[in-house]
C-alpha cells in the first residue's frame, strides 16, 4: 500500500529545506478558498528575524518548488506564501486571515 500524501507536512518540509529550519520560528499551512473560490493553501512562514526573510527571487523559487511537489501528487491547490519576521508579528495562532477548510486528502 502506498503512503498517503500529506500535503501540509510536505510543504512544511520543503520550506524548512529551502530556508533552513534554524531560521524559522513557525510555519502554518491552512487550507482555504482563494479569491477565485478555488481550493488553495495559505502558508504563513514566520522567520526568527527580518534578516532571515527570503528575497523576492528566493520566495518565487520556493513557490515554484511547492507547486511542483503538489503537482507530483495531482494536487492543483496553489500555495500562497506569506512571510513575516517574528519580532514584527503577533503569535500566528492569534491571526486568521482565512477560514480554514478541512483538508480534502484527509477525507475518505
Amino acid at each position: 500500500m502506498a503512503d498517503r500524501f500529506d500535503a501540509s507536512q510536505e510543504l512544511t518540509r520543503i520550506i524548512e529545506d529551502s530556508i533552513g529550519p534554524e531560521r524559522i520560528f513557525a510555519t502554518r499551512v491552512t487550507h482555504y478558498r482563494d479569491h477565485a473560490d478555488e481550493p488553495a493553501f495559505s502558508i504563513a512562514v514566520i522567520v526568527n528575524a527580518a534578516k532571515d526573510l527570503p528575497d523576492a527571487q528566493a520566495q518565487s523559487e520556493l513557490t515554484h518548488r511547492l507547486r511542483g511537489a503538489l503537482a507530483e501528487h495531482d494536487d492543483a491547490r496553489f500555495p500562497y506564501l506569506y512571510f513575516r519576521a517574528h519580532d514584527d508579528m503577533p503569535d500566528p495562532d492569534d491571526v486568521d486571515e482565512f477560514e480554514a477548510l478541512p483538508d480534502p486528502s484527509e477525507q475518505d
